[in-house]
Parts: C-alpha cells; sequence; structure tokens
C-alpha cells in the first residue's frame, strides 16, 4: 500500500541499528540549563546532535556550551523568553541561519508554584500559562515553517503526569499542562502530512531543582512520593533521556500525537 504523500517511510526500511541515529541533526532545545535540560542535551550531544541552548540563564547557558563543546559537541546558545513570540521567531531564524536548519524540537522551559487556587493573583496566574503552554505553541510555530520546508520534523513537548491528575496546589501548573497535552494532539493531526511527529512526554516526579523546593514547601512530601511511586525511588533527569532520544529519533517515526508516561508507575497505582 502506497504512503500518503509527504508520509515517511516505515522504519522497517532502515537498518536496526540506524534507529535511534541523530547523527548531524540540529535540535534546538529550551529550559536547556535546567536539571532535566542538562541531562537530555548531554545524551544529545552524545548521539551526534548539533544543539542550540535556549534559556534565559545567560551564565548557566555559557556554562554548559564549554562543557558541551569540551566533550567535541556543536554547540549555539541563545537568549530568550519563550513566552514572547518574537523572542521565539528571532530564535528560530537565527538556529536556521546558525545551522541550515532544526530536525527536532525539545520544548523544556517551564515554571511552577504552589499555592491554594483561591490564592494566585492575575499576575501569577498569566504568567504560569504563559510560559508554559503559550511557549510550548510559541516555539512549535516558530520552527514549523523550516520543517515543513524540510518535510520532517521531530517535535517533543514536555508535560507531566499533572495534566492526567492533579492536588489542591498546581491549578495553575496542572492547567497549563493539560493544556499542552492537548495542543501537542491537535499539532500533530495538524502536520502529519507534512511529516512533523508531535509528542508529549509526561514526566513524575523528578528529582531537580524545582522540585527540590516543593519538598521544603510541603511538609512530607518527599516521602509521600517515594511511598506512592511502585518504583520506590524519585525520578533523575536521566529517566527522561531514553524516552526523549526515542521520540527524537526514526525509532518513533509512527508515532504522532502520543502521551507517554514517565513516572515510575504513580498513576497505575490506586
Amino acid at each position: 500500500m502506497n504512503n500518503r504523500l509527504g508520509a515517511k517511510p516505515s522504519v522497517m526500511t532502515q537498518p536496526i541499528n540506524n534507529l535511534f541515529d541523530l547523527s548531524g541533526k540540529v535540535a534546538l532545545v529550551t529550559g536547556a540549563s535546567g536539571g532535566i535540560g542538562m541531562a537530555v542535551c548531554k545524551a544529545l550531544a552524545e548521539q551526534g546532535t548539533r544543539l542550540a541552548l535556549v534559556d534565559i540563564n545567560a551564565s548557566a547557558l555559557e556554562s554548559q556550551k564549554k562543557e558541551l563543546m569540551s566533550a567535541g559537541a556543536s554547540v549555539e546558545t541563545y537568549l530568550g523568553h519563550v513566552e514572547k513570540k518574537a523572542d521565539c521567531e528571532n530564535i528560530a531564524a537565527a538556529v536556521v541561519g546558525a545551522f541550515g536548519t532544526v530536525d527536532i524540537l525539545v520544548n523544556l522551559a517551564g515554571i511552577n508554584t504552589r499555592m491554594r487556587p483561591e490564592l494566585y493573583d492575575d499576575e501569577l496566574w498569566s504568567r504560569i500559562i504563559d510560559v508554559n503552554l503559550k511557549g510550548t505553541f510559541n516555539m512549535c510555530q516558530a520552527v514549523f515553517p523550516v520543517m515543513q520546508k524540510s518535510g520532517r520534523g521531530k517535535i517533543v513537548n514536555i508535560g507531566s503526569i499533572l495534566a492526567l491528575s492533579s492536588n489542591a496546589v498546581t491549578a495553575a501548573y496542572s492547567a497549563s499542562k493539560g493544556g499542552v497535552l492537548q495542543l501537542t494532539r491537535s499539532l500533530a493531526c495538524a502536520w502529519a502530512t507534512d511529516g512533523i511527529n508531535v509528542n508529549v512526554l509526561q514526566p513524575g516526579w523528578i528529582d531537580t531543582k524545582l522540585s527540590r523546593q516543593a519538598r521544603i514547601d510541603i511538609p512530607g512530601h518527599a516521602e509521600r512520593v517515594v511511598n506512592t511511586t511502585p518504583l520506590g525511588r524519585w525520578g533523575e533527569p536521566a529517566d527522561l533521556i531514553g524516552p526523549v532520544i526515542f521520540l527524537a529519533s526514526p525509532a518513533s517515526d509512527f508515532m504522532t500525537g502520543a502521551s507517554v508516561v514517565v513516572d515510575g508507575g504513580v498513576l497505575a497505582h490506586v
């Protein structure tokens, strides 16, 4: 049976050792200097990916660039706020100017806070929605033209298990990540005929600087996470490396609009 016009060939036409080959691909990663971002960028570099790192922390980006380049990676860094459409458009144009294309987009930029819903003011609510949801859309939209032109692309959005369940103190974050899930599905449907795969990872409790603050803010939270996670531990940033590489590689060519949970079994546990 013939593929539809513009569809990618089946991975079965490729040697098995090429399924995860990212050599020479260009990956644009937002929130690159965060805990998960650093782990993902190192893994992408080890796979031979050329990296465009985006964050708002100039000193962290520069330090990360030096570390990656010392290991032989090809890296450029870009300062920008993903909630600003113009920043995303300018970054995408600069990456194309430096590398010629964008093959992979990983949307990691995000923020969170913890408070009861009646305590949010308009500014804080809008800030979380704008960075997490609008920022993800802005960056996807910014890279679409170059991916459409090349006839292929991999977009990996980062959601959260709080898109699928929630609690009393994460109303804005849960709403924003629920939006990322539905955005992913819509983009996947819209851009499938352009050869662009759009999927979302839903991490569980991952040990990062952001989550460590929650342990301070919420008494007993650290112990509760371990007790309610079937695998009996917090996740590490490294636990997301395999899923990101999979969704960025030819191995996932027949996946789009998928929601991939990486939570140690939390959502499976009653």
